[in-house]
């Protein structure tokens, strides 16, 4: 019996090959595109819970005048960890360098993290080779990731093997981690005993009870009460914190929520991704559900035959249900292999690095069984609605070719769902307009600076021997400066795009109670002249007048001024939190966007970086941007004289301003490809559901035609419905996208504002996209020879 299915399964799929074709070439797209969103938000909802005890692992987190983040002091964890005995054990997981790795002359640097003896305590990262348990106890002890450790030994065991760390110091390899996670907040490839890094002097002289640069962990005992547990974080706070921190509050929060408090947006992501994978999955199932009930008719006597001959309900279902599975199947196969091999890869793409998919068939099974009851769940309301359909019409009116109301009436179901489709097709439309203006208005719009002119130069190259390359650099510095071609010259540790997430409390002088948190960094002279930022008060910095930086100085932006309340800054004294010296201000900038604008512009505080130096940028601005490439190569070939670890590096700044909306072009490739998917599947269903009415009205058409029926009065008979039912959808999709647009561009501190014709523009496109499909077929079959027609019945 199963092989009959199987047999008039196929039969009957390829005697009506077009619809066969439709439904697949829908299903396989909207199948893989709905896999890869469901493999990210599997990702995404599962991130960081691959620990062993993931429900008892905690991070500790400071609140102050800034809101919530999700670092702290450094000596805090030996602290708590005495102090609470609720806390298990912890763990820092600090950045601070990337090491350089040598082995036999093989020179590498890899993302690096310093770490407790704990950290295998707390964290269940595996291990490839070497044992957790002691992989951290020695100081002089390293643990590499999979990629650095065969890069540096290849394809064996390296535990026992000694490597060069920094050209100073020798470690020995005590483990090999197996391939991090992507899912997982902590990313490295280098591991050391935070007791090396205890050892710098930099980082010592920070690692006080006021700077809040740490990330600590805590693994909780079982059974712990937060409630009580935070209930004595104050008190532990104004016991040990520095007077100028006791303000501040201590919480802790569970690993899972890491990622959310150091992303935001990146719970709006899954969330948008869920809402994309549920049109998708509503589009291929209107569009299969629409076709196969539309196809009941062709199946009628049929049906009927099966009746009379004994055929019971379950067989008939059967029949449908097998012919469902088979092109679902097919479809199954194709969505995968065009899932694996493209969308995947291109996803990938657009995340830039970050949570990067790997198909893991054993690892992601839920994921794909979730996509298979999906299919199942399709296949059998497919197959379910036209069987049963045609189970109940009356088997001599079937026989007679006869079935109940007539053939050109309109069901409401199926009119219902068709709607639908569209609604969905318009929104997404709307939607990836909306974001292609932004990325465009955000590309466009004036930054508070100028970076047309301006090349930088990566400055810090690792030097072998920095004091030896200074002496070297100071006269390739003096020959830009004299170069025509070059306009101005700057060296910072930042550039626009590029700040430190570097913030401290300065208190005016004689102004106790006002406690204002800026962003600070680091700059030298010519910094605002190189990028033409104004200056609306008083001066920049000036080698000649800062050079002993007695004083001092410091230059803000209008966003700092205003936040401490003043009319005019110049003169006006600074002091930082934990620091005794006193900052006078030089001069006020204009505000300008340093960052994306998605974002505030912030109050801002640049401090006096010192005479020039190899520090980590120098920017050039060209007289004329054209003549960027003979400079920058003859500066390659003076820099390749001071030895280094690092290649010459360099980026036009127009192209990095462009280059921060990255993310947001990879967002609208997704939207503009589920959008194309979207309407492909809704147009191809349109077409397949008109050239089955024309078939259904073939002797109608014949006799039409025959009593004087024109070419588009036959036309617009079969495409009344569908456009009428177009007018529904965009008077109900509309006003929905419109709603979506403007909450979604509230979310961007600058933004465009959608003119009104847009809609009305889409809504032209979808009527004349609608026109098109239905006119094409209906034309056709008005076309048609009436006596073909006539003798078709």
């Amino acid at each position: 019996m199963l092989k009959n299915y199987f047999k008039i399964a196929f039969r009957s799929l390829w005697k009506n090959r077009l619809f066969t074709a439709i439904n697949v070439l829908g299903l396989s797209l909207g199948l893989a595109s709905a896999g890869v969103l469901l493999l990210f938000i599997q990702r995404g909802i599962t991130f960081d819970a691959f620990h062993k005890d993931n429900d008892q692992i905690y991070f500790v987190q400071t609140a102050d005048v800034s809101g919530r983040y999700n670092q702290t002091v450094y000596p805090i964890l030996e602290q708590m960890v005495k102090s609470f005995p609720e806390i298990e054990t912890g763990t820092h997981v600090q950045g601070w360098n990337d090491v350089w790795l040598n082995h036999k002359g093989k020179d590498l640097q890899r993302q690096t993290k310093y770490v407790d003896s704990t950290f295998f305590d707390v964290f269940s990262f595996k291990l490839k080779y070497g044992n957790a348990a002691t992989a951290l106890k020695r100081k002089q002890s390293i643990v590499l990731g999979n990629q650095a450790a065969e890069a540096l030994f290849g394809d064996v065991n390296p535990v026992g093997e000694t490597v060069t760390v920094e050209d100073s110091m020798t470690f020995t390899i005590t483990g090999v981690l197996e391939p991090v996670p992507a899912n997982s907040s902590i990313q490295f490839e280098v591991l050391l005993p935070v007791s090396n890094l205890e050892d710098n002097k930099g980082f010592a002289s920070n690692a006080d009870w006021y700077n809040t640069f740490a990330t600590v962990y805590l693994k909780l005992r079982k059974g712990t009460d937060m409630g009580r547990l935070e209930a004595k974080f104050p008190a532990f706070a104004k016991t040990h914190f520095h007077t100028d921190g006791q303000k501040r509050n201590i919480h802790i929060a569970p690993l899972e929520e890491y990622i959310h408090y150091e992303n935001p947006n990146f719970r709006w992501m899954i969330y948008g991704a869920i809402t994309i994978a549920v049109f998708i999955v509503l589009i291929i199932s209107i569009n299969m559900v629409n076709l196969n009930a539309a196809m009941s008719f062709t199946r009628a006597k049929e049906v009927a035959v099966r009746k009379v001959t004994g055929s019971t309900l379950g067989q008939v279902l059967a029949q449908f249900w097998t012919e469902s599975a088979l092109v679902l199947a097919g479809s199954l196969l194709i969505a995968m292999l065009f899932g694996v091999l493209y969308l995947v890869p291109q996803f990938n793409e657009f995340r830039q690095g970050r949570m990067q998919l790997v198909v893991n068939w054993q690892q992601d099974s839920a994921t794909f069984l979730m996509l298979v009851g999906i299919i199942g769940i399709i296949a059998f309301v497919a197959g379910t609605i036209p069987a049963a359909y045609l189970n109940k019409l009356d088997l001599r009116d079937t026989l007679k070719g006869k079935l109940s109301g007539r053939p050109g009436s309109r069901n409401w179901m199926q009119g219902t769902l068709i709607v639908v489709q569209l609604v969905i097709a318009i929104i997404l439309v709307v939607g990836a307009i909306a974001v292609r203006w932004q990325i465009n208005f955000m590309r466009q719009a004036d930054t508070g600076f100028q970076g047309d002119k301006v090349v930088v130069v990566s400055s810090d190259l690792q030097y072998k021997d920095e004091n030896a390359a200074v002496q070297q650099f100071v006269p390739i510095l003096n020959g830009l400066k004299q170069n025509a071609k070059v306009e101005s010259i700057a060296i910072s540790g930042i550039v626009p795009t590029r700040y430190w997430n570097n913030y401290n409390v300065y208190t005016p002088e004689g102004e106790d109670r006002k406690n204002i948190r800026l962003r600070h960094v680091g700059t030298s002279t010519n910094y605002t002249g190189t990028y033409d930022i104004r200056m609306v008060e008083g001066r920049d910095f000036s080698e000649e007048l800062d050079r002993n930086g007695e004083q001092h100085p410091v230059v803000i932006n209008e966003a700092a001024r205003k936040a401490f309340g003043w009319t005019t800054a110049v003169g006006k004294r600074l002091r930082q939190g934990n620091n005794a010296e006193v900052y006078t201000v030089v001069g006020v900038m204009k505000d300008f966007n340093y960052g994306p604008l998605k974002e505030r512009i912030e109050p801002l505080l640049h401090w006096y970086d010192g005479p020039p130096s190899l520090n980590s940028y120098l920017s050039l601005k060209f007289t004329d941007i054209s003549q960027a490439k003979s400079v920058l190569a003859g500066l390659e070939t003076e820099m390749k004289k001071i030895p280094s670890k690092r290649p010459f590096k360099f980026f036009y700044m127009q192209e990095e301003l462009a280059r921060q909306y990255n993310d947001l072009d990879g967002i609208w490739k997704m939207v503009n490809f589920v959008t194309l998917l979207a309407i492909v599947i809704a147009l191809a269903g349109i077409f397949g559901l008109i050239s089955l009415a024309a078939s259904k009205r073939t002797k109608e058409i014949g006799i039409r035609k025959v009593l004087g029926a024109s070419v588009q009065g036959i036309a617009m008979l079969l495409s009344r419905d569908f456009i009428i039912l177009l007018v529904i959808a965009t008077l109900v999709g509309l006003p929905l996208a419109y709603t979506f647009v403007v909450k979604y561009l509230a979310s961007f501190e600058y933004h465009v504002h959608l003119p009104w014709y847009i809609f009305v523009l889409v809504a032209m496109a979808a009527l004349l996209l609608t026109v098109l499909t239905v006119g094409f077929q209906g034309i056709k079959a008005a076309l048609a020879d009436p006596v073909k027609s006539l003798r078709s019945e």
